[in-house]
């Protein structure tokens, strides 16, 4: 994801990586300019966020583990981000959060995103394995 408005924000990579250590995420992040990042979530050791894909085992009897982090790591990553400045723009692969009024009116939806098929659909909330 990219986050924009940073350039006054001191100390931004250690407001960053204090986030994805309470979340026990491991981040990748770069620059772009003085005004965005570009970060990447990654799946920690604790696999708290372990995402799934949308083939089931039915010997395992679940569905297959994705090196990932779930649709609830990147939000609960955004929503602990947006405390620390709610003009921050962010892009992501799935959509745009102007600042944190509308990530908070339209988060919601990106879960209800398809990542299966039309006859057995499997949305991005649920492709998970979060207690």
């Amino acid at each position: 994801m990219k986050v924009y408005n940073i350039k006054n924000i001191p100390n931004i990579t250690d407001k960053i990586n204090n986030i994805a250590n309470a979340l026990k995420i491991d981040i990748a992040y770069k620059f772009n300019s003085k005004n965005c990042i570009n970060i990447k979530l990654n799946l920690g050791s604790s696999k708290d966020y372990q995402r799934t894909g949308f083939m089931y085992s039915d010997n395992l009897k679940r569905y297959n583990k994705v090196n990932a982090v779930c649709w609830h790591g990147f939000r609960d990553f955004l929503k602990k981000l947006y405390e620390i400045n709610d003009n921050i723009r962010v892009v992501t692969a799935q959509t745009i959060y102007t600042n944190a009024a509308d990530f908070y009116n339209t988060y919601e939806n990106t879960g209800y995103n398809n990542i299966g098929s039309r006859v057995s659909p499997k949305y991005f909330k649920d492709a998970c394995l979060c207690s």
